[in-house]
């Protein structure tokens, strides 16, 4: 946790010029950060593909990594209400694709004075349990989220434009606490920062994400799972009205 503060803090006092935030989906298919769930919610009756790859990825312990890959999408229902699902395919002989199926609602919108208050489940038929042994569990969580561009203005000295903060804790993948920053740099450039105490890597990691944006329904990120692992992926919203 030490190690996500001094991240979060030094993060907050480099980007003291940050635009507007994006929402776009974690490598779970549910809207959030790289692995952990934000505040944001798929729009109502819009779909958005997304597809997802980590490179020679190696859990806690792990001597020799494999590419994983997550491919599929998000539905909003309606407002507030999203469910998605991805099928996660291991790069090893004998190892099948599995199906994760994903929901999110959020119970209360942030307001001026009190976070976001939203609650979930990735993962509710326990597929990860057949390609982990630390996974055993569907991952539950709840996550308040809030604007706390007043925080990193007071920590650089500077002006800041919206950067968001999650807080959040679980089971499963979320088991014990979670947290993030999503900070734009740019009107199409944004990074996201995360640190979860297990995760995929079953240990305490800090994760970090760059997020463009070419155009307002296109998010392509590239980053690192565990400040380790490259990984790359993109989401496209795609409306249905």
């Amino acid at each position: 946790m030490r190690k996500f503060a001094v991240l979060l803090a030094a993060t907050a006092m480099l980007l003291g010029c940050a635009g507007a935030i994006h929402a776009a989906t974690t490598i779970y298919g549910i809207s959030g950060l790289i692995e952990t769930p934000d505040d944001s919610i798929v729009a109502a009756k819009s779909v958005t593909p997304v597809a997802d790859r980590i490179f020679d990825f190696k859990p806690e312990g792990a001597t020799k990594g494999a590419d994983v890959t997550t491919y599929g999408g998000a539905v909003g229902i309606v407002p507030n209400l999203e469910v998605s699902a991805v099928g996660i395919d291991v790069d090893e002989p004998g190892v099948e694709t599995e199906a994760l199926i994903n929901a999110k609602y959020r119970l209360m919108p942030e307001s001026l004075t009190t976070p976001s208050v939203t609650i979930g489940v990735v993962d509710m038929a326990q597929r990860l349990d057949d390609l982990t042994d630390y996974i055993t569990e569907p991952s539950a969580f709840i996550v308040f989220g809030k604007n706390i561009s007043n925080i990193a203005e007071g920590v650089s000295g500077q002006v800041s434009k919206p950067v968001k903060g999650t807080l959040g804790f679980g089971t499963g993948l979320y088991r014990s606490v979670f947290a993030g920053l999503d900070i734009s740099l740019a009107p199409k450039l944004s990074i996201a920062v995360e640190y979860l105490n297990k995760g995929l890597r079953n240990d305490s990691t800090v994760s970090g994400a760059v997020r463009f944006q070419p155009i307002e329904a296109l998010s392509i990120d590239a980053g690192v799972v565990g400040f380790k692992d490259f990984y790359a992926g993109a989401s496209f919203n795609l409306s249905t009205f």
